[in-house]
Protein backbone atom coordinates (compact mmCIF):
# COMPACT_ATOMS: atom_id res chain seq x y z
CA UNK A 1 0.00 0.00 0.00
CA UNK A 2 3.08 2.55 0.94
CA UNK A 3 4.63 2.00 -2.41
CA UNK A 4 1.51 2.80 -4.54
CA UNK A 5 1.16 5.81 -2.35
CA UNK A 6 5.16 6.74 -3.35
CA UNK A 7 3.97 5.99 -6.71
CA UNK A 8 1.21 7.99 -6.83
CA UNK A 9 3.33 11.10 -6.03
CA UNK A 10 5.96 10.30 -8.35
CA UNK A 11 2.93 10.42 -10.68
CA UNK A 12 1.83 13.70 -9.80
CA UNK A 13 4.35 15.23 -9.38
CA UNK A 14 5.57 13.84 -13.41
CA UNK A 15 2.56 15.46 -14.10
CA UNK A 16 3.01 18.91 -12.98
CA UNK A 17 6.53 18.94 -14.26
CA UNK A 18 5.32 17.92 -18.16
CA UNK A 19 3.08 20.66 -17.81
CA UNK A 20 4.78 23.15 -16.92
CA UNK A 21 7.96 21.93 -19.51
CA UNK A 22 5.46 20.78 -22.06
CA UNK A 23 8.17 20.90 -24.79
CA UNK A 24 11.50 19.59 -22.94
CA UNK A 25 8.69 17.39 -21.67
CA UNK A 26 7.90 16.09 -25.21
CA UNK A 27 11.35 16.19 -26.33
CA UNK A 28 12.08 13.50 -23.76
CA UNK A 29 9.32 11.41 -24.30
CA UNK A 30 10.02 11.44 -27.95
CA UNK A 31 13.27 10.16 -26.92
CA UNK A 32 11.97 7.34 -24.44
CA UNK A 33 9.56 6.20 -26.97
CA UNK A 34 12.50 6.14 -29.98
CA UNK A 35 14.77 4.43 -27.36
CA UNK A 36 12.39 2.32 -26.71
CA UNK A 37 11.83 1.30 -30.26
CA UNK A 38 15.20 1.11 -31.21
CA UNK A 39 15.81 -1.55 -28.06
CA UNK A 40 13.05 -3.76 -29.57
CA UNK A 41 14.35 -3.38 -32.90
CA UNK A 42 17.84 -4.80 -31.74
CA UNK A 43 15.83 -7.48 -29.69
CA UNK A 44 13.92 -8.97 -32.90
CA UNK A 45 16.65 -8.59 -35.05
CA UNK A 46 18.86 -10.69 -32.69
CA UNK A 47 15.83 -13.14 -32.50
CA UNK A 48 15.50 -13.61 -35.63
CA UNK A 49 19.42 -14.36 -35.91
CA UNK A 50 18.84 -16.73 -33.18
CA UNK A 51 15.62 -19.15 -34.86
CA UNK A 52 17.74 -19.06 -38.30
CA UNK A 53 18.54 -22.53 -38.19
CA UNK A 54 15.10 -23.75 -36.27
CA UNK A 55 12.63 -21.41 -39.00
CA UNK A 56 13.92 -19.06 -42.27
CA UNK A 57 10.21 -17.77 -42.07
CA UNK A 58 10.39 -16.81 -38.75
CA UNK A 59 13.60 -15.58 -38.39
CA UNK A 60 13.27 -13.31 -41.73
CA UNK A 61 9.79 -11.59 -40.32
CA UNK A 62 11.63 -10.90 -37.00
CA UNK A 63 14.58 -9.10 -39.13
CA UNK A 64 12.07 -7.16 -40.88
CA UNK A 65 9.80 -6.20 -37.91
CA UNK A 66 13.59 -5.44 -36.01
CA UNK A 67 14.98 -3.58 -38.95
CA UNK A 68 11.30 -1.36 -39.00
CA UNK A 69 11.46 -0.46 -35.00
CA UNK A 70 14.67 0.30 -35.60
CA UNK A 71 13.77 2.97 -38.55
CA UNK A 72 10.69 3.87 -36.48
CA UNK A 73 12.81 4.29 -33.36
CA UNK A 74 15.24 6.46 -35.12
CA UNK A 75 13.02 8.48 -36.13
CA UNK A 76 11.26 9.34 -33.66
CA UNK A 77 14.06 10.06 -30.99
CA UNK A 78 14.34 14.02 -31.00
CA UNK A 79 11.56 14.42 -33.34
CA UNK A 80 8.74 15.77 -31.20
CA UNK A 81 6.42 16.49 -34.41
CA UNK A 82 6.59 12.78 -35.08
CA UNK A 83 5.60 12.26 -31.50
CA UNK A 84 2.39 14.11 -31.80
CA UNK A 85 1.34 12.89 -34.38
CA UNK A 86 1.15 9.55 -33.58
CA UNK A 87 -0.68 10.57 -30.09
CA UNK A 88 -2.79 12.27 -32.23
CA UNK A 89 -3.96 9.76 -34.62
CA UNK A 90 -4.00 7.09 -31.19
CA UNK A 91 -6.48 9.56 -29.77
CA UNK A 92 -8.59 10.03 -33.51
CA UNK A 93 -8.49 6.23 -33.76
CA UNK A 94 -9.76 6.07 -29.88
CA UNK A 95 -12.26 8.51 -30.65
CA UNK A 96 -14.02 6.54 -33.69
CA UNK A 97 -14.01 3.24 -31.69
CA UNK A 98 -15.92 4.73 -28.67
CA UNK A 99 -18.14 6.36 -30.83
CA UNK A 100 -19.06 3.53 -33.02
CA UNK A 101 -19.08 1.27 -29.74
CA UNK A 102 -21.56 3.87 -28.52
CA UNK A 103 -23.60 4.20 -31.75
CA UNK A 104 -23.76 0.06 -31.95
CA UNK A 105 -24.99 0.09 -28.57
CA UNK A 106 -27.87 2.71 -29.30
CA UNK A 107 -29.04 1.32 -32.38
CA UNK A 108 -28.85 -2.65 -31.57
CA UNK A 109 -30.22 -2.22 -28.15
CA UNK A 110 -26.91 -3.80 -26.76
CA UNK A 111 -28.26 -5.54 -23.35
CA UNK A 112 -24.54 -5.50 -21.91
CA UNK A 113 -23.68 -1.94 -21.51
CA UNK A 114 -27.19 -0.45 -21.17
CA UNK A 115 -29.03 2.23 -23.08
CA UNK A 116 -27.01 5.06 -20.87
CA UNK A 117 -23.50 2.99 -20.80
CA UNK A 118 -24.13 2.97 -24.90
CA UNK A 119 -24.77 7.01 -24.63
CA UNK A 120 -22.22 7.76 -22.55
CA UNK A 121 -20.06 5.96 -25.11
CA UNK A 122 -21.20 7.89 -27.96
CA UNK A 123 -20.76 11.15 -25.57
CA UNK A 124 -16.77 9.73 -24.53
CA UNK A 125 -16.30 9.35 -28.53
CA UNK A 126 -17.14 12.87 -29.31
CA UNK A 127 -15.47 14.40 -26.38
CA UNK A 128 -12.03 12.40 -27.29
CA UNK A 129 -12.76 12.87 -31.13
CA UNK A 130 -12.44 17.24 -29.95
CA UNK A 131 -9.49 16.75 -27.95
CA UNK A 132 -7.55 14.59 -30.66
CA UNK A 133 -8.79 17.36 -33.06
CA UNK A 134 -6.99 20.26 -30.23
CA UNK A 135 -4.46 17.89 -30.12
CA UNK A 136 -3.50 18.33 -33.82
CA UNK A 137 -3.95 21.72 -33.77
CA UNK A 138 -2.10 22.83 -30.66
CA UNK A 139 0.82 20.59 -30.12
CA UNK A 140 1.22 21.75 -26.21
CA UNK A 141 -1.94 20.02 -25.75
CA UNK A 142 -0.30 16.51 -26.03
CA UNK A 143 1.69 18.23 -22.72
CA UNK A 144 -1.43 19.00 -21.37
CA UNK A 145 -3.16 15.54 -21.63
CA UNK A 146 0.08 13.55 -20.31
CA UNK A 147 0.50 15.38 -17.15
CA UNK A 148 -3.54 15.87 -16.43
CA UNK A 149 -3.53 11.82 -16.57
CA UNK A 150 -0.36 11.43 -14.59
CA UNK A 151 -1.74 14.09 -12.29
CA UNK A 152 -5.20 12.11 -12.23
CA UNK A 153 -3.51 8.48 -11.89
CA UNK A 154 -1.51 9.52 -9.33
CA UNK A 155 -4.64 10.94 -7.33
CA UNK A 156 -6.54 7.75 -7.91
CA UNK A 157 -3.55 5.76 -6.37
CA UNK A 158 -2.62 7.71 -3.59
CA UNK A 159 -6.42 7.44 -2.49
CA UNK A 160 -7.01 3.76 -3.23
Amino acid sequence: MENQKILGIIAIILGIIIMAFPIASELALSVIAGLGFVILGIYYVLAGANTWNISKWTSVAYIILGLVALIFGFMLIFNILLFELLIGIYIYITGFMLLFSGILGIVYKDNSMGMAGSALMLIMGILVLIVGFLVLDNPLYVALLIGLSLIFDGITLCFN
